[in-house]
């Protein structure tokens, strides 16, 4: 098996030496590793030179048109993604290769660590459960992808126009392609930089349909029509928890509501809680709180 490794990044020159190296050193040689500078302002075209990769730099595009740079120009049949800001453990490819049959799609488990220094294992769901999770909670990193090229062009690359949640598309659009393979060992460490859905909760509700469209444009119309109003629901309960951290509790409550009108039933996921919980918030405020 032939892995071409696609690195986007937009000015992650301190931490990219230690995602190229962990590409390069792993047990399973790539082929070739692809960084794909999306207009970057520090010394990223210094720091890649030092390393025998392949550097692509392109004006500043958005993550999604630097992921599908990075595939097109890639020369093996499979991509591994790999973001700036992460890095793997050195048999991540070696075992995500032995895993696959006949699938056209491996994730790995990941290990999520913290400016503060901790870590935390991150939620692994095994592949006969993939899809269905998938409609309602991205558990797949991107940088945890082994794929075939061929596929990521079939349903038409990462979406150049969503702010954010474009993974999640990707991901849902190639199962309907493609058998999954999950492998539970945490071969990718994920940096957690506080810069997606918990400091910009709204991108996530301006990115929603386009995820509700790829989970369920495949269904039945019934079963497309019900499974769109949990997708939503789910959504925006997530969405709105993410509010209610960031103290900005007028949104919670607005976010809670839409949640219960999308799908208003005591008995699925979390948008009945969340609403009594916001309503009671309402009534009854916590002291020196909005």
């Amino acid at each position: 098996m032939k892995i071409s490794v696609v690195i986007p990044t937009y000015n992650h020159a301190h931490w990219l030496p230690q995602s190229i190296e962990s590409a390069l050193h792993q047990t399973l040689e790539p082929h070739e590793v692809i960084v794909v500078d999306d207009g970057s302002t520090d010394n990223t075209k210094e720091i890649v030179s030092r390393y025998p990769v392949k550097y692509i730099y392109h004006d500043n595009s958005g993550l999604s048109a630097t992921r599908n740079r990075g595939i097109q120009e890639a020369n093996c049949d499979w991509i591994a993604l790999l973001d700036a800001d992460d890095y793997w453990l050195p048999q991540k490819l070696e075992l995500q290769a032995a895993a696959i049959a006949n699938e056209g799609f491996c994730y790995c488990a990941t290990t999520r660590f913290f400016p503060d220094g901790h870590t935390e294992e991150a939620e692994f769901i095994d592949a006969p459960r993939a899809v269905t999770i998938l409609r309602h909670h991205n558990f797949i990193d991107p940088s945890a992808v082994l794929a075939r090229k061929e596929l990521f062009l079939q349903v038409g690359g990462f979406n150049t126009n969503m702010p954010a949640g474009e993974d999640w598309e990707m991901w849902l659009k190639l199962s309907r392609v493609c058998d999954f393979v999950g492998i539970p060992d945490r071969l990718l460490m994920y940096r957690v930089a506080g810069t997606g859905m918990s400091a910009n909760p709204e991108l996530f509700l301006r990115s929603m349909e386009d995820i509700i469209v790829a989970g369920t444009s495949d269904l039945p119309p019934v079963q497309r029509f019900i499974e769109a109003r949990r997708m939503r629901c789910v959504r925006l309960v997530q969405v709105g928890i993410k509010y209610r951290d960031k103290g900005d509790y007028y949104n919670a409550r607005r976010c809670a509501w839409k949640a219960f009108k999308s799908w208003p039933s005591p008995f699925y996921d979390r948008s009945f809680k969340f609403l009594v919980l916001e309503l009671r918030r309402l009534t009854f405020p916590p002291k020196n709180r909005p």
